[in-house]
């Protein structure tokens, strides 16, 4: 058995809502290669939505979710997951309490944070259909071998963000320092996986994971190396499409490779991208009911740079009347 994870974003570029950064993680029972999830649990779970029959939909959170199709495709693949390894969340402040980095805050203290704990699960989808859906993954992931052994999310709310943001002058520091939480997480796991070799005896284990490349930044290894300062740290690959790189100690051994397109690539990486995107989605739904209860007929918003200044002016009102912090509201760039 092999660890194989994935981690990804959600939200680097909005104005308005938190950055999420997600990392999934699975036990195969082969080495891992980007496709295999994919393969290994047909019978539950489909990359497209065109041959999806009734599976769950996992893939690039970009290419399940769209305002017009709805949350319902990205709601299912999320908690499916959830629901196979027998923990149904019925709200949000459940859920974000199983999956948020024990770093993170559920909320920084804002009324339309706070919301977002009593948002009932699921939004879009329904107990019976996410019951169905996870038994039909039960047995694939049994009678395949695999083991889904968790997410976790890491949420940079605005307060928190434009604080770092105001001390390092520099958002991807923020963003690598969140995926180096959740490497440090897996790399814990992957020491507590008590595997054996044929006679019995502890073997050191491997884990490798698959994160999403960071815009066009080819060179990770000091980033690693800050994360894991008692690893040895090699450099296999760093090229334009992906770099590559192998941390070990005398105990076990993790490959970590930064591709273009990984949330695309391997299913627990798509399925992190998913896990990001929906903690967002969360986190917006309780912003926007927040603000749309102070003023009737707002149109909500998802927080990206036009559309937010949108936002911004139609509530300039309510800020001035309430005497509103900026800086708890937009997040420097």
């Amino acid at each position: 058995m092999a660890l194989w994870a994935g981690i990804d974003e959600a939200g680097y570029g909005p104005l308005l809502g938190p950055l999420v950064v997600a990392g999934t993680a699975f036990h195969v029972p082969v080495t891992p290669q980007e496709g295999c999830l994919w393969s290994l649990l047909a019978d539950a779970v489909s990359r497209r939505f065109a041959t999806a029959d009734g599976r769950l939909v996992v893939n690039d959170s970009k290419a399940v979710y769209t305002p017009a199709r709805g949350l319902r495709a990205l709601e299912e693949g999320v908690l499916g997951f959830r629901y196979s390894a027998g923990e149904p969340p019925t709200d949000a402040g459940g859920f974000l309490c199983a999956v948020l980095h024990p770093s993170a805050d559920v909320t920084d203290g804002t009324p339309w944070s706070e919301k977002v704990q009593d948002i009932t699960l699921p939004l879009e989808s329904n107990v019976s259909a996410l019951a169905s859906k996870a038994a039909v993954l039960s047995e694939a992931l049994r009678s395949s071998g695999v083991a889904f052994i968790g997410a976790q999310a890491s949420v940079v709310l605005p307060s928190h963000f434009n604080r770092t943001v105001e001390r390092t002058h520099n958002k991807a520091n923020l963003l690598f320092q969140k995926v180096g939480l959740l490497l440090q997480s897996l790399w814990q796991r992957q020491r507590r996986f008590d595997a054996c070799d044929d006679r019995g005896v502890p073997a050191p284990q491997e884990a490798f994971v698959l994160v999403d490349q960071h815009g066009g930044r080819r060179r990770y290894r000091k980033l690693l190396r800050d994360v894991f300062p008692d690893c040895a740290c090699d450099v296999l690959r760093e090229e334009a499409g992906g770099s590559v790189y192998r941390l070990s100690d005398r105990e076990q051994t993790m490959w970590v490779a930064f591709k273009k397109d990984g949330d695309r690539l391997a299913l627990p990486t798509s399925l992190a991208s998913m896990l990001a995107k929906y903690v967002r989605e969360l986190y917006m739904h309780a912003f926007n009911a927040y603000w749309q209860g102070r003023l009737e007929g707002l149109k909500p918003t998802a927080g990206y740079v036009r559309d937010a200044r949108r936002f911004l002016r139609d509530i300039a009102p309510i800020i001035e009347q309430d005497g509103v912090d900026l800086l708890t509201l937009v997040r420097r760039r």
